[in-house]
């Protein structure tokens, strides 16, 4: 009687243990679920590729150690198979280091044996390749002409620099003041010369040779000085007291611009019958302004 009531408590401990071994069973199992959830994909992504580029890395050290000759199987006391080529030697037609011998034509240059060398497929394919390249290109730049040539190249692109030049300009030139103006090109100075006739040439001449009014532009001396900005300075803000208007109000600061550049293009022209020189020496050399010999007027 006691032996069977020993065996129940014994029975009911094992199974009371079993019910709380099951119970954490299911509360850990839910807990590395919940912890599983909680790990983004992109960490298992980032895990794949480091494994794969693991594996990667393996492949290439074990296919650089066979190239070498370092990589060693491990010794048997038998005698070991043939190994079988590389993929590296399969690629390029080579053989194993110890295997040169086969590749020997018995030519000895000063202790340096030659070897019969295959060329590999590849490198014979990707030839013939560039010489089937090269027929097509000059055919199709020599006798088709349906590539440009650099020189048609050259040109469609300084078109199109030419373009952007004169869209940039478009946007930004009444951004210009004496601060940044710089010399303009042959179109900018023709339109430069028709604003000169049409508004200065009363007062400085026709081709800039000067009157009783103006002093003359085409000389080395100047009143205000005759570097471009200064030029742009006297036109736009003028000096009243000696008789130059300001042209602010009547000149874009691109009109402006162009009209100080013509006047720069003056110089030297030396046309006939021009005033007197007026003013200072002005010597414009490498950005460095120099005033010197004042004249009286």
């Amino acid at each position: 009687m006691k032996s069977s009531i020993h065996s129940n408590k014994l029975v009911t401990g094992l199974l009371a243990n079993i019910l709380i071994i099951t119970s954490g069973s299911a509360q850990g199992t839910s807990t590395v679920k919940s912890l599983a959830q909680s790990i983004p994909l992109e960490t298992y992504l980032m895990i794949a590729v480091i494994l794969v580029e693991l594996a990667l890395v393996l492949f290439l050290i074990t296919m650089m150690f066979q190239f070498l000759g370092l990589y060693k199987t491990k010794t048997a006391t038998i005698e070991a198979p043939v190994a079988k080529p590389s993929l590296f030697q399969r690629l390029n037609k080579t053989v194993a280091i110890e295997d040169e011998i086969q590749l020997d034509l018995n030519h000895n240059y000063d202790g340096i044996r030659e070897l019969d060398n295959k060329t590999p497929d590849w490198w014979t394919y990707a030839f013939y390749f560039t010489i089937l390249f090269a027929v097509v290109y000059l055919y199709r730049m020599f006798v088709s002409e349906s590539i440009p040539s650099q020189l048609t190249e050259l040109k469609a692109e300084n078109q199109r620099a030419e373009a952007s030049m004169t869209q940039l300009l478009a946007t930004t030139a009444n951004n210009v003041d004496e601060k940044n103006v710089t010399l303009l090109g042959t179109e900018d100075i023709i339109k430069g010369s028709m604003t000169y006739k049409a508004n200065c040439a009363v007062c400085h001449g026709v081709s800039g040779e000067g009157n009783v009014v103006g002093p003359n532009l085409t000389d080395d001396y100047w009143l205000h000085n005759g570097s471009i900005k200064d030029i742009f300075k006297t036109i736009k803000y003028g000096f009243p007291e000696k008789g130059m208007k300001s042209w602010a109000a009547d000149f874009s600061p691109l009109q402006i611009a162009q009209l100080s550049s013509y006047v720069k293009s003056l110089h030297g022209s030396n046309p006939p019958n021009a005033r007197e020189k007026q003013g200072a020496l002005f010597v414009e050399s490498d950005g460095m302004v120099v005033d010197s010999m004042q004249v009286t007027k």
